[in-house]
């Protein structure tokens, strides 16, 4: 059993596991989306961990598995109203209230950033419940 929760799909021609689906994870993520450098994944293969690039897997299928697991998490989809039960970091407009119910209008690729009204507030990871 693997300590990775997610696979990574390999899909560059010229690697020599073309075409597996291995455990893994990403551990180096770009995140001001320079494109000055890809992002770093870890994979379980049958001679251990190794190295390989973003430029040479399916990141959609990889983001993809973070998204489902993010949208388990959260309970909810874009176009529900819930209640937020706690706020994760992140801002609001003023006079933004948790005390009353909201629309789910956003949720990022990862699953993680919750955009609520159209962009009264954003919260990372929250708590809801559906009202």
């Amino acid at each position: 059993m693997s300590k990775y929760k997610k696979t990574v799909k390999v899909t560059d021609p010229n690697h020599n596991l073309f075409g597996q689906e291995l455990a893994g994870a990403r551990v180096y993520f770009d995140i001001h989306h320079t494109g000055n450098s890809p992002d770093l994944y870890l994979i379980v293969t049958p001679n251990g961990e190794q190295r390989i690039l973003s430029t040479q897997i399916d990141e959609k299928h990889y983001d993809d598995q973070g998204r489902e697991e993010g949208l388990k998490r959260l309970g909810a989809k874009v176009g529900d109203v819930v209640m937020i039960t706690r706020s994760g970091s992140g801002s609001s407009n003023a006079g933004f209230s948790t005390n009353v119910p909201h629309t789910i209008t956003a949720i990022c690729k990862y699953g993680d950033d919750v955009t609520f009204d159209n962009g009264e507030a954003r919260m990372f990871r929250p708590d809801v419940v559906q009202v």
